[in-house]
């Protein structure tokens, strides 16, 4: 082990060869989960329809080609997030033979925004809230792939991508039945006229009734067209962590002259968390009872409705646990009838609902039943279905965590190295640590106040509703950044407070000194530098690693992803804020280093202790939500404090053994946090992101 030290040159060179090395062979094992061992067939698409680049992943079977009809589905992600933690259900949807797109929204990551969007969206009064924002440009792109079913295509969105995969359903099919429309070209074409009773009979009886040969030639014709257009809609629709408030209600439509109330003319499929409590009551709102035409009667959760617009009125087809579509003439009837509707429950909270197995099961049975297919279509002796509950995401995103993990040790042995040259050495502070007898009891009292005091933090912060909070236009991400930024500097004024009591207790022995809080300006600017150049490594490291598999640094909501090149103004920005916090926070926690033990269990104590807080919130608050169902402290824009907190926490103690000095592992904080929320938010919901020179003229 001595070979494998961080103290020598040929030391820190090993180590880090070795995590490199691993970042790629945790990365290829990534690669091979998303891409089922090879038989998926994984690529980066550009898609540019109003110059402006969409960026998406396009997932479909190897050896596909054109005499292939597959079924196809777009997968949207919500709001503050992008297109990485949609990738579960994605891949869990692709290993069942169908195409899936999965598309950064507009002006999310490394998607442009175009100056007018696909939903009619300009750059005056934008709202992303009110656009399919892409979703209906990817639409378009997917009917150009003639390997695609154009009468299968799917659309599934969590949250955000819930609303922009509804609205880009009511552009593309519209609230009209097929009859309405066969009636309407009767009116609009031949100048028929209809009583409101007969406007609810067949077209096609009542033009072979009133029309002479040459005008029901003509009206087939037309009538042929009409079904054309109406078959190759969007089927169906999956809606995930949503009320279905923009397409799950009735809309007022002319028909005949007549002005009648229908529902989108789409198949819905809705799954909520049994603890999200914005939208798990969506069976029981009277909008919903209105539009499944139950009356005062709740939607029942687990069921296959079929709804009846033109005569008010449901019908339950079956129970959706164990069902099949195999030989069911109702639900296949009302698959093409895209009158189908199911809602369903999940034991998730509302962020959870794209990082887990039971909601990626329900997409997949969902599209399975209404698509009719899973590798093959369903019923056929030659097809090989994958059963929904065949989950194989997570054993990814753990691959990506390793990766994640190894590339940041990797910064330690490379931080080594640029410290052992000249430039870097008076980086390196003169070790001054008062040699004090170790007092457990006051060591375990501090560590104590310590964890109740990031156990305040985390809990203030998820109290803060980020709609409440200032769009800021020069860090124009989702307003959930705040709540890092709060947590942070809560944290830092505790670490204060930490920091004097220590001064009043300590008096004469205090280790102010060791931490090398006041450092020569040249000296902070070269550590400064030096943090900067980690920073850059690692991301060259992870263009690499996006180059080589498509696979980046992630664990669920935390994520160091890739930005377009104007992001770094907004990180250096971040880092700055955050700066004075990380040092607070770092002197707190190097104040004390215990001699009494391994400097690697004093180490893992001090990650272990100083990310309790968190993690104990996190605990009570599903604790509360079994125990009593209400919740506590809302986690859903903070899980990745669950990673990023442990893994900041010992980037501060490394760092300081390093340099013996706060500062190196301060700045490395400030830009490490920074990437992540710049590489792994979404825009803020109105402000608009236009195109600049510099990823332009870079192409990046």
């Amino acid at each position: 082990m001595k070979k494998l030290t961080l103290k020598t040159m040929d030391g820190c060179m090993r180590i880090f060869a070795i995590c490199l090395c691993l970042v790629f062979v945790f990365s290829f094992a990534a690669r091979m989960i998303s891409s089922a061992g090879g038989r998926i067939k994984i690529a980066r698409v550009a898609i540019d329809s109003r110059g402006a680049v969409i960026d998406a992943d396009l997932y479909y079977p190897a050896g596909t080609d054109d005499t292939d009809q597959l079924p196809a589905v777009i997968v949207a992600h919500g709001g503050g997030v992008e297109k990485g933690v949609m990738r579960g259900i994605a891949e869990e949807i692709a290993r069942r033979g169908f195409v899936v797109l999965n598309a950064n929204a507009y002006g999310v990551a490394m998607s442009e925004q175009p100056v007018n969007d696909d939903g009619g969206q300009g750059a005056a009064g934008f709202d992303n809230q009110k656009t399919p924002s892409g979703v209906y440009d990817c639409l378009t792109f997917l009917r150009t792939l003639k390997f695609v079913d154009q009468s299968r295509i799917g659309l599934a969105g969590h949250s955000m991508g819930s609303r922009r995969t509804a609205y880009a359903c009511m552009i593309d099919c519209g609230y009209l039945t097929l009859n309405d429309r066969l009636i309407n070209i009767l009116c609009d074409v031949f100048g028929q006229t209809f009583t409101e009773e007969e406007i609810q009979k067949d077209a096609d009886t009542l033009a072979a009734e009133r029309l002479n040969a040459d005008q029901l030639e003509y009206y087939r014709a037309l009538s042929e067209e009409a079904k054309e257009n109406y078959n190759t809609r969007v089927k169906s629709l999956f809606l995930l962590g949503s009320n279905a408030n923009l397409i799950g209600m009735l809309n007022t439509v002319s028909v005949g002259g007549y002005e009648v109330k229908r529902n989108c003319q789409v198949n819905i499929g809705i799954a909520d968390g049994i603890w999200d409590y914005s939208y798990r009551d969506y069976n029981t709102l009277d909008t919903t009872k209105e539009s499944w035409h139950t009356g005062t009667e709740d939607v029942q959760p687990e069921t296959w409705y079929c709804i009846d617009d033109v005569n008010n009125s449901y019908e339950i087809i079956g129970a959706m646990d164990g069902f099949s579509a195999v030989g069911n003439a109702a639900f296949q009837q009302a698959v093409e009838n895209r009158t189908l509707r199911s809602f369903q429950l999940n034991k998730e909270t509302h962020s959870k609902n794209f990082f887990s197995n039971e909601a990626a099961r329900d997409a997949v049975n969902y599209f399975e039943q209404t698509l009719f297919y899973n590798n093959g279509e369903l019923g056929d002796p030659s097809a090989s279905p994958v059963d929904a509950e065949n989950t194989i995401f997570m054993v990814r995103e753990g691959f990506n965590f390793l990766a994640m993990l190894a590339m940041v040790c990797m910064l330690f042995p490379l931080a080594g190295m640029l410290l052992n040259s000249r430039f870097f050495k008076p980086c390196v502070a003169a070790s001054s640590r008062t040699d004090v007898p170790f007092d457990r009891k006051k060591y375990w009292l501090f560590a104590a106040i310590g964890i109740v005091l990031e156990f305040l933090a985390i809990y203030a912060a998820n109290k803060v509703s980020p709609p409440s909070l200032p769009a800021v236009s020069f860090l124009p991400f989702f307003p959930s950044w705040w709540l890092t930024f709060i947590f942070i500097a809560i944290l830092a004024v505790g670490s204060a407070i930490l920091l004097c009591l220590y001064r009043a207790l300590d008096k004469a022995n205090a280790n102010f000194g060791a931490l090398h809080f006041k450092m020569k300006a040249a000296h902070i600017g070269k550590t400064i530098l030096l943090a900067v150049l980690l920073l850059t490594t690692a991301y060259l490291v992870l263009t690499v690693v996006i180059d080589l598999f498509n696979e980046d640094f992630r664990l669920w909501m935390a994520v160091f992803g890739e930005m377009k090149i104007e992001y770094w103004g907004s990180v250096w920005r971040y880092a700055l804020c955050m700066l004075p916090c990380f040092l607070l926070i770092g002197a707190s926690t190097n104040y004390t280093i215990r001699t009494d033990t391994a400097q690697w269990k004093d180490t893992l104590i001090t990650v272990v202790v100083n990310s309790l807080g968190v993690y104990l919130c996190c605990l009570v608050n599903y604790l509360m939500l079994v125990g009593t169902d209400a919740l506590w402290s809302s986690f859903i824009s903070t899980y990745g404090m669950l990673v990023i907190v442990p893994i900041t926490v010992y980037i501060t103690r490394k760092m300081y053994l390093l340099t013996n000095s706060i500062w190196l592992g301060a700045m490395t904080n400030a830009f490490l946090v920074s990437w992540s929320i710049c590489s792994g938010m979404g825009l803020n919901c109105n402000i608009y992101n236009a195109q600049t020179w510099f990823s332009n003229f870079f192409s990046l």
